[in-house]
Formats: structure tokens, C-alpha cells, sequence
């Protein structure tokens, strides 16, 4: 929808627009009272296409809790909910717990806006897009053990035990989801906020304007070395927003990094999608840039998939009209292979590629499990679990 000027001023979610217009963000304030008054809101942590997420101090007599809430917009609540919560509820035993965001309850909030879904979540810190952009100012991406490290915390999410053995699809696995954990004492968190208390409100529209104040008491180097990565680096796959179980059904306005199946005339989208995603992060975080571009028709996307990768085209697609529609191959297309081999060393570059054309297949039925990626030893994976112990 077109913005008004007033709603162009908003400096991060626009709170003007409704649920009507597509949106309606909960138009919260600092020591706003929510859930009847069981939390009180401390500082605003950041904000997404369909939610904010704020700080909140929990009331209990005998100690100061800190929780984070996430209140989605009224035009995707209950859409979130219908499909969120029953998967919120299942018993998904995690490899390691502290890897994904920890649910502990939730609750409705009105605003003038309609009704809005509030998750309650152990608060997690700085968007793991920072250490990316730090090494950028030095290199083209994050160091490759780093990178090796990030997957095999990925891969367990999804399935050491995790989501891919209870046949959920995450649908989220973008560097904007990729967090860093935060240091959750409560001491250290009283600490932090007292030293960085929450920037003014303002106020737009007769609604109050909350900057984004991300938890910033705990951090990594980019140039860490692979003991104290595999030591002390805390990673937290979010964005479970879009988390689906059987039957899959894309969402049409939702990226899936370009992945093949969900660019036909007939999308399809399921485990193996998440694999492909997996593969576009890794990439990204190995060379700083993205993989492949989210504009052009779904046919110009799907030809530049095809020229990049130099892979073949399902037969099973060929009746489907963006496959249909594709122009010729383009040689002159950089391949993976050669971009890699742009930003790492010959052997490093060796190395990348035969793990992501594991994930960046075409077909989604060829590509690798996140299971096979555990279970069969996965090179790549397994160098970016061992213990600190064998590193200097």
C-alpha cells in the first residue's frame, strides 16, 4: 500500500497502517502493562515484516524475571496461531535446547488495531548479521570454520534431534534469524539496561514511537578462533513465524531464499527446503553476498538458479508454466563454483562447494536430508562440531 507522508515518518514498523492495509503492529510503550498486568514492558528489541518483539520484566516477588515478547501484527495473528501454536506445543526433544527460541507461554493483547498473538520467549541478543557485517570490513565473509560451526548448530535444530524428525519445516533459515543468545542473568541484564536505558518515545500520529534497543551484553569477533567458537559462540536459530507442519502449503508473499519449488505455477514447499535455504545462508556467509537475487519473475529467477548452479530442470516440471516460459541458459553466468572460488582458497573453495551442492540442488528430492548430513558423517558438518580440544 502507498504510505501517507505521516506514515513515511515512522523511523521502523509502521504503526499507522491496520490490519486491513495488511499490517496493524501493536503500538506498545515502555512500562506499558501486558497479560492483565503479569509483565511490564523495559525497552523495545526489534521488529519484523509481521511482529515486534519487546523486552518485559515479569512480576514475582522474589526475584526480578526478564522475558521477551513477541506480538504479532493483527493482520497475521491468527493466522500464527492456527498454525504456530499447535507446533509450539509438541514435545520436539533438541539436541541443544539453547539453540532455538525457548517458548514458555502466550497470550492475546487488543490494541486499536484488533487482536494481536503474544509469545513469550527467553530474550536472546544481537542479530548474528553484525559479526557478518564486522568481517566484511576486512574480508568478503565470516572466516570458514566460523561458517562450519554455524552449520553444524543449524543442522542440529534441524535434526540432531529437532525439527525434520517430527516432519516440521522451519521455512525461516535467513541470516535475519540468525541470532546471537544473550546473557539472561538477571543481575547482568539489570546491569546492561541501567547503563543503556530505552531512548525516548515519540510520538506519531497520536501513537508512540519506540526505537529497536537489541540486548547487546554479550558478543562475538569475527576473527574468533575455532577453540572459542566451538567454545563460547551462542547461536539461536529464530523466526519461527512461519514454521509449518504437513500438509505444506508456501506462503505467497514469503522468500524462500528462491528455492526452486516454490517459484512454479504449482509451488510446493517441505523439509528439503529448509536444506536449500541452508545452503543460501552458508553461501552468504562464506562470501558476504547473497546467492541469488528476489527480483525478476518467478521464470528469470528460476533461469538464473539453473545457470549458476548448471543443473538440470525436474522432467517432472516441464508442463509447469514458469518452466515453460524460461529463456536459454545463460553462459556467461558466474557459476558456485567459480564465485566461491572468488573469496576463498582453492581448497577451502573445494571444500564449500561439495557440501552446498549437497543443498543447492535443483530438484528438491536430490538434495541431501538434514538427517543424512548427521547420520552419514557429513565432512563439512562434522569438521564444524568437534570440541575445542583438537584447535589452537
Amino acid at each position: 500500500p502507498h504510505l501517507s507522508p505521516a506514515m513515511e515518518s515512522f523511523p521502523e514498523e509502521p504503526l499507522s497502517l491496520s490490519a486491513a492495509d495488511g499490517f496493524g503492529y501493536f503500538p506498545a510503550d515502555i512500562n506499558q502493562t501486558l497479560s492483565g498486568g503479569k509483565y511490564t514492558i523495559v525497552r523495545k528489541l526489534g521488529w519484523g515484516p509481521r511482529s515486534s518483539t519487546w523486552l518485559v520484566q515479569e512480576e514475582d516477588d522474589d526475584w526480578i524475571l526478564y522475558r521477551a515478547v513477541q506480538i504479532f501484527t493483527a493482520a497475521s495473528s491468527k493466522e500464527v496461531e492456527s498454525r504456530l501454536l499447535p507446533i509450539l506445543g509438541r514435545d520436539i526433544r533438541y539436541a541443544d535446547p539453547s539453540t532455538v527460541p525457548n517458548f514458555e507461554a502466550n497470550f492475546r493483547e487488543t490494541s486499536v488495531h484488533g487482536e494481536h498473538l503474544c509469545l513469550v520467549m527467553i530474550p536472546y541478543g544481537l542479530p548474528f548479521s553484525d559479526v557478518l557485517q564486522d568481517a566484511k570490513s576486512r574480508r568478503a565473509g565470516l572466516p570458514v570454520h566460523a561458517v562450519q560451526f554455524t552449520t553444524s548448530e543449524i543442522v542440529e535444530v534441524l535434526a540432531g534431534p529437532g525439527l525434520h524428525d517430527e516432519k516440521v519445516m522451519h521455512a525461516g533459515i535467513k541470516l535475519e534469524n540468525l541470532v546471537l543468545a544473550a546473557d539472561t542473568d538477571g543481575n547482568s541484564l539489570q546491569t546492561h539496561i541501567s547503563e543503556h536505558p530505552p531512548a525516548k518515545t515519540q510520538i506519531i500520529d497520536g501513537l508512540p514511537v519506540v526505537r529497536s534497543q537489541p540486548l547487546a551484553n554479550y558478543m562475538v569477533k569475527w576473527n574468533d578462533p575455532m577453540r572459542w567458537v566451538v567454545d563460547c559462540w551462542m547461536l539461536v536459530l529464530a523466526g519461527f513465524g512461519h514454521t509449518q507442519e504437513p500438509p505444506y502449503t508456501p506462503e505467497s508473499s514469503f522468500d524462500y531464499s528462491s528455492a526452486p519449488e516454490t517459484l512454479l505455477e504449482n509451488p510446493t514447499c517441505g523439509l528439503s527446503t529448509d536444506i536449500w535455504m541452508l545452503g543460501c545462508l552458508i553461501f552468504h556467509l562464506l562470501t558476504g553476498s547473497p546467492l541469488l537475487t528476489s527480483t525478476g519473475t518467478p521464470s528469470e529467477r528460476l533461469g538464473g538458479i539453473r545457470d549458476v548452479l548448471q543443473d538440470w530442470i525436474p522432467s517432472s516440471w516441464l508442463g509447469d508454466a514458469t518452466v515453460q516460459a524460461l529463456s536459454n541458459e545463460d553462459t556467461a553466468t558466474q557459476s558456485l563454483e567459480q564465485r566461491l572460488k572468488q573469496n576463498l582458497t582453492k581448497d577451502e573453495a573445494s571444500a564449500a562447494y561439495r557440501f552446498l551442492r549437497k543443498c543447492l540442488v535443483i530438484d528438491p528430492a536430490g538434495r541431501t536430508s538434514s538427517r543424512d548430513l548427521i547420520i552419514r558423517r557429513d565432512e563439512w558438518v562434522r569438521e564444524g562440531a568437534q570440541c575445542s580440544c583438537g584447535f589452537k
